[in-house]
């Protein structure tokens, strides 16, 4: 079987669910295992996965998005459109945007929501009801998302770096319990 050598032609539910996939099973491989994947199955708010460190309560949401080719200027672009209320502002909230090529992921960004929603650029989508937040990235070399790219190998380690370094305000306190009340 000989494979093509010609821009990888899949929908945009196609390459964010391969995305996903490769979201989870490189965090678990780069991390030791030390990272637990969870799939969203209702994906009503964007997010694709939920990450925890094993044995911890921290976890973080991700959105993962999947490219497979460099837009005609050098540069890996994504968008995440929202209604304007709804766009995630929690720190605890990841994107995570892979270029893959040949098919295998070649380099990785992982951006905090805060940094992301700074870093995009915004323009009106579906007759200006929603928002789209354009990414746009190069693979190599210095821009706004340079700190947030990474190399495969690294994308378990970056995830487990996120998730310690989020605010108290985002993770459960020390030795608190869920409770379900019975009526």
């Amino acid at each position: 079987m000989e494979l093509s050598s010609e821009p990888v032609k899949l929908s945009d539910v196609q390459a964010g669910r391969i995305g996903e996939y490769l979201l989870a099973v490189y965090a678990m491989l780069t991390s030791s295992g030390e990272l637990v994947p969870f799939h969203v199955e209702a994906d009503d708010d964007h997010r694709d996965l939920v990450v925890a460190a094993k044995g911890k309560s921290a976890f973080a949401s991700l959105q993962a998005k999947a490219c497979f080719q460099l837009g005609a200027s050098g540069f890996v672009q994504s968008n995440a459109t929202y209604f304007e209320s709804s766009i995630p502002t929690d720190p605890s909230w990841i994107y995570v945007v892979v270029l893959v090529l040949e098919l295998a992921p070649v380099v990785w960004w992982l951006v905090p929501a805060p940094d992301f929603n700074r870093l995009t650029s915004r323009a009106p989508a579906r007759q200006g009801r929603k928002v789209e937040l354009h990414f746009r990235a190069r693979p190599n070399g210095t821009d706004a998302f340079f700190p947030f790219r990474t190399e495969t190998k690294n994308v378990g380690p970056r995830l487990l770096e996120v998730i310690a370094s989020l605010p108290p305000s985002t993770k459960p306190l020390p030795g608190a319990r869920l409770l379900i009340r019975r009526r």
